[in-house]
């Protein structure tokens, strides 16, 4: 099997994971604290990916250490992302939380390549530009449908809604610019365990800090159930990013935006299980738009990207 298509299997597993993930910490959340799972579970990746690093290449950690700014962002936006995002899963439906968090990142490369951030291999086309209209207003829509209560999860507080669905946002937008950070040092050379076990750190930090200071013993497990909730953390968080950055690292960009694209679908259907959540048609129409246009948007982008490259003068001289 190729490397782009065992690239495109990880992609698929992590999309249909984000289902499970979602849906059952969205669930925890409302119980237990999330920096405690944040904390067990990066604790977990940390330990578990920077171990397999040292002793697989552990030349990759001076890699990273060679470019000391970069890996600091990576740090810093993974630990915002992951943060925002369980906070998030707390007071939203989790397939709100799943489309918002996936549906800004099109928007973020667009507006980092408008800014030269980014260099695109060809400029977006009318039919990409429409997509990611679609895109925009369905995002929109969807805010609409939380504060206007038609979710499938109720909050008291509109607040509190509105301050979750910001998070949410600038989660969506730091992950992915982490994600791009993480992909140029995959080009580098170093490999995905070191990333993944070094990207959390910030976080971890964060997270038993935070619990530490302003924590209460009522969100906190009992000692007995620490084991499994960070076996269950470790599996249901940690293995599917890391099977994300294994996707991100061997499988075409286009292959990666579709399969991230599919993940609020799955979200979707797992959070039925879930008896707190009533059903949402405007959720799942809201869910439906967001596949369509950016899988569109992902397809259109690949086509203008593989003509641009057919006409590049340079190529035929190679």
């Amino acid at each position: 099997m190729s490397s782009s298509a065992i690239g495109l299997v990880f992609l698929l597993l992590f999309a249909l994971s984000q289902g499970v993930r979602d849906a059952l910490f969205g669930n925890v959340f409302q119980s237990i604290s999330f920096f405690v799972v944040a904390a067990l579970a990066f604790g977990a990746s940390t330990a578990c990916f920077s171990g397999l690093a040292l002793l697989r290449q552990p030349k990759d950690f001076g890699r990273l250490a060679t470019s000391p700014a970069l890996f600091a962002a990576l740090n810093v936006l993974t630990a915002v992302a992951w943060l925002s995002f369980f906070f998030g899963l707390k007071w939203l439906e989790p397939a709100v939380v799943a489309t918002l968090y996936n549906g800004i990142g099109p928007l973020t490369v667009l507006v980092l390549g408008g800014l030269g951030w980014m260099e695109a291999k060809a400029r977006p086309s009318i039919g990409e530009w429409l997509c990611y209209l679609g895109l925009a207003g369905v995002l929109a829509a969807l805010v609409v449908v939380v504060l206007t209560d038609r979710s499938g999860f109720t909050v008291s507080s509109s607040i509190t809604q509105a301050g979750a669905l910001l998070a949410v946002g600038v989660g969506g937008v730091t992950i992915t610019i982490s994600h791009l950070i993480a992909r140029w040092f995959n080009d580098r050379g170093v490999g995905s365990d070191a990333i993944t076990g070094t990207r959390f750190l910030l976080t971890l930090c964060v997270s038993v800090g935070v619990e530490a200071a302003i924590g209460q013993t009522t969100t906190r497990p009992p000692l007995a159930a620490v084991p499994l909730l960070m076996l269950t953390a470790f599996a249901v968080v940690t293995i599917p990013s890391f099977m994300l950055q294994l996707g991100i690292a061997r499988a075409s960009p286009l292959a990666v935006n579709i399969m991230r694209s599919l993940g609020p679908v799955s979200v979707f259907a797992v959070q039925q299980l879930d008896g707190r959540l009533r059903f949402s048609g405007a959720t799942l129409l809201c869910v439906a738009g967001f596949c369509i246009f950016a899988i569109a948007a992902s397809v259109l982008r690949a086509w203008s990207e593989v003509k641009a490259g057919s006409n590049d003068p340079t190529l035929e001289r190679a």
